[in-house]
């Protein structure tokens, strides 16, 4: 018996904001009508013997509602933060790039370009991948040739923006992509 009570009480709490509005306006219009509009629909004597029972579904619903909003402003300010945090230490990372991490980057720049075709067995791709500069954008490409990659979109704008950044001892860029076997 309790067992089932709890989990109808959990599936409750389940409920989307919008259902829960939607409880809440119910139970306010029953509890909050004038006495008139509530005989005239016939509900006044459900009214009567439920009230308690309303006042706690008004009161539970206001409250879930109020708490599902808290929770999704603080979900955005997190989402803000994160982004920060993540756009600040990309940004500190482009700031100490090695000559080789510069060359694959150029591509991008060079080539106007999002992708780039990497090895995946390369440990300079895999350190800009571990560092969030670029990803793995496909899942299939071969070992000769190696997978595409797309840099971020943190990467692409801090580069446009600062492309001294990518100036070295050398003026090449890289791509792993073949052009013809033959």
């Amino acid at each position: 018996m309790f067992s089932e009570i709890a989990k109808s009480v959990l599936e409750f709490l389940k409920l989307a904001p919008r259902y829960l509005i939607a409880l809440g306006i119910f139970a306010a219009f029953f509890l909050f009508s004038p006495q008139s509009v509530l005989k005239h629909l016939g509900v006044f004597d459900f009214t009567q013997n439920n009230r308690p029972w309303l006042g706690i579904t008004f009161i539970a619903s206001v409250a879930l509602f109020g708490v599902s909003i808290c929770a999704d402003i603080l979900n955005w300010i997190k989402r803000l933060w994160w982004r920060r945090k993540e756009f600040q230490r990309i940004t500190k990372r482009l700031h100490r790039l090695t000559e080789d991490e510069k060359q694959i980057l150029r591509f991008y720049v060079a080539e106007n370009t999002r992708a780039n075709t990497l090895s995946i067995e390369d440990g300079i791709v895999q350190e800009l991948v571990a560092e969030r500069i670029i990803y793995r954008s496909a899942a299939v490409g071969n070992m000769l040739e190696g997978f595409a990659h797309n840099i971020s979109d943190i990467a692409w704008d801090y580069l446009h923006l600062y492309p001294h950044l990518l100036e070295g001892s050398t003026n090449t860029y890289r791509t792993d992509k073949r052009r013809g076997l033959w």
